[in-house]
């Protein structure tokens, strides 16, 4: 497996890629079980959705400023920046997340869409998983790390 350096690690997460890419969009989080690749639809129940202050997201335009933000740690890591908070659409438990970015993704089958899947528990972490219709909770802690190996 290929090594990255410090910097390309850094460049890949900040300047260049990821944290370009994904900065200013949205996490939709879901119960049942997170797809075989982000290239699939969900195909599972969505429970909610994390944005800046729990506000609206409108792809594209983003006119209440409700795309998350996000801050750069070195190594290659990015984390929540500003107050991101679950806003609850469903019932259910929370299993895993996609992380769209701030252009239009209707979320079904695509090879070019960029997208982040992951499991609750790890680089997410909620205060409850057991999320509601009327759940409206802050994030604790969100931390991607393009890892040495990557």
């Amino acid at each position: 497996m290929p090594r990255f350096s410090t910097g390309l690690r850094d460049s890949l997460t900040v300047n260049y890629g990821l944290g370009a890419m994904m900065n200013s969009g949205i996490i939709r989080v879901y119960a049942g079980v997170r797809p075989a690749t982000p290239d699939l639809a969900p195909g599972s129940l969505e429970l909610g959705r994390i944005t800046t202050e729990g506000k609206v997201f409108i792809p594209v335009t983003d006119p209440n400023q409700a795309g998350l933000l996000l801050a750069f740690v070195s190594p290659g890591t990015l984390v929540n920046a500003g107050t991101w908070r679950l806003k609850g659409i469903a019932a259910g438990t929370a299993m895993w997340w996609r992380w769209n970015w701030h252009n239009a993704d209707s979320n079904g089958v695509s090879s070019t869409l960029p997208r982040v899947d992951g499991l609750i528990g790890t680089d997410l972490i909620l205060a409850t998983n057991d999320i509601l219709p009327t759940t409206d909770v802050a994030i604790e802690q969100f931390m991607f790390i393009l890892g040495v190996g990557s």
